[in-house]
């Protein structure tokens, strides 16, 4: 078998270009935004160990946060008959750092300042009280569309803010409690949704001349 000749001569070394890396360049090097782990020093490189995820806000007020929180309870104890109380601990509890969906960020978790989940117990504990009194004015105000067929985040969204123009007047401007809903409604439900909460809220509101006190 014939050798193969090896040649002595090393490899050609190519030059390294470096490539260009989007970011701010300052004094202590390029700051670029990695996802998951926020602003990172090119020059420190990227951490290992797992860092806090901030939660999503987008500038949210608490009571917004509240109403979201109250919604996510709601919805699981209206679908899966969970205990509002069991739920709304696991939602405030729930450590934003260990979410391995991304998704799951659209919602509101803990750790939470303590007025969220206060404001939260409110309407949770005002909504299941009254939630006779709710449903019967949602079915009178929207007859062609039966409580029971309609789907989970519908009645819940029209639950809330009705519950916040009847008997939180004290506390939430009617036109803000309506508004607030819709906001819901555009968060979570389907392109019709907001019309459709708009027109049932309204219609209550404007059958009452003076809300429930």
């Amino acid at each position: 078998m014939q050798a193969i000749p090896v040649s002595d001569e090393a490899e050609p070394v190519l030059p390294v270009v470096e490539a260009e890396v989007p970011g701010t360049l300052g004094p202590e090097g390029r700051v670029v935004e990695v996802p998951g782990r926020g602003a990172i020093n090119l020059r420190s490189g990227v951490p290992t160990t797992d860092v806090a995820i901030p939660k999503v806000g987008r500038g949210w007020t608490s009571r917004r946060l509240a109403r979201i929180l109250a919604f996510q309870v709601l919805y699981e104890v209206d679908l899966a008959h969970h205990t509002p109380t069991g739920v709304l601990s696991r939602f405030a509890d729930i450590d934003a750092t260990r979410l391995g969906d991304t998704d799951d960020l659209e919602y509101v978790h803990g750790p939470l300042p303590p007025e969220v989940p206060a404001y939260a117990r409110d309407l949770l504990s005002g909504i299941l009280r009254h939630r006779e009194v709710l449903d019967a004015e949602i079915q009178k105000r929207a007859p062609a569309w039966p409580l029971r067929q309609m789907s989970v985040v519908d009645r819940t969204i029209l639950r809330l803010g009705l519950y916040e123009c009847r008997f939180q007047h004290g506390i939430v401007p009617v036109k803000v409690a309506i508004n607030e809903a819709i906001e819901l409604a555009k968060l979570f439900g389907s392109e019709s949704l907001p019309r459709f909460v708009n027109g049932v809220l309204g219609s209550a509101v404007a059958s009452d001349g003076k809300p429930t006190p």
